[in-house]
């Protein structure tokens, strides 16, 4: 009975001193307290281990490594990249059937490791979705009458402030070894042993150059569940907006 007795005191004691504290409220001064918040952007850099004007010969692979660097001072980042080959060159949608290609772009398996790089539309399943399948994050474009075929690759962690990106979205690209070139008279024309034929202009540029065009993206990773939810909802879902063309 002493106990229950105890108990009833102490909670009335607690509460008279909660009223006696709301009490004194009342007799304090004014103070004005300003709470200081700071705004921070998000800073990338695209990078590119990349020698300019390499010379496409079939079966050389030429390096071609992309990553991205968070320089922000202190806000988290997800990343994405869009890697645009001209079509032309390219299988793509919807077989993605690379022994179609007359050139190719690789990328390590570590690559496409747990939180590494996602070619996948969702963060849903592994992340490279395999031949034929409709994961792919993919869409067309179309840049000074090319016609290119964009691969969007997510960075599926975080990049903390001055981190950069543990892997290459892209790491060599190479022109198919049964590609051969034969002069018609008046132009190449490219062909392949799988009956493919495609000439200078459709995949080069005015000086006879082919572009393979990349752009990288960053939204802040606080409030945004994983990667993708982040980068869909302060972009676009890729396809709904055309980068090459804003």
């Amino acid at each position: 009975m002493k106990k229950k007795i105890l108990a009833i005191s102490l909670v009335v004691c607690l509460a008279f001193v909660a009223v006696a504290g709301a009490s004194l409220a009342y007799f304090t001064d004014e103070e004005t307290a300003d709470n200081v918040f700071v705004m921070k952007g998000v800073d990338i850099v695209l990078n590119e281990n990349f020698e300019q004007n390499s010379e496409l010969v079939p079966n050389l692979k030429i390096n071609k490594d992309v990553w991205v660097s968070n320089e922000s001072h202190s806000t988290n980042a997800y990343v994405r990249v869009h890697v645009a080959i001209p079509a032309a060159l390219d299988d793509g949608n919807p077989t993605f059937a690379a022994v179609n290609n007359f050139l190719h772009f690789n990328f390590d398996k570590e690559s496409v490791a747990d939180g590494m790089w996602s070619w996948n539309k969702t963060a849903d399943g592994a992340n490279y979705p395999g031949t034929g399948s409709d994961e792919w994050n993919f869409y067309t474009t179309t840049v000074d009458g090319i016609k290119y075929n964009v691969y969007v690759i997510t960075y599926e962690s975080i990049l903390t402030p001055g981190a950069s990106t543990l892997q290459y979205a892209i790491s060599q690209v190479y022109v198919d070894k049964t590609v051969d070139a034969t002069w018609n008279g008046q132009e190449f024309v490219y062909t392949d042993t799988l009956g493919n034929e495609v000439s200078l202009d459709q995949f080069a540029d005015e000086n006879g150059n082919i572009q393979i065009k990349v752009i990288a993206e960053a939204a802040q990773a606080e409030t945004f569940a994983n990667a993708h939810e982040a980068l869909d909802t302060a972009f676009g879902v890729p396809g709904s907006y055309d980068p090459y063309n804003e």
